[in-house]
């Protein structure tokens, strides 16, 4: 089932079950965005997940 138009706020999402969510998301059709406690977490996590589409 694709989820267009529609945009994920997920926290935590450098690592671990977050990153696999925003993973899943983005397979889905959603726009992402991602929240970290540090901002070298999320630079590393936005470039994998934007190398997977």
């Amino acid at each position: 089932m694709k989820i267009n138009n529609k945009v994920a706020l997920i926290t935590g999402g450098s690592k671990g079950i977050g990153y696999g969510i925003a993973e899943a998301m983005l397979a889905e059709g959603m726009k992402v965005a991602i929240t970290s406690r540090t901002q070298a977490g999320a630079d590393a996590a936005v470039e994998k997940l934007k190398s997977k589409g």
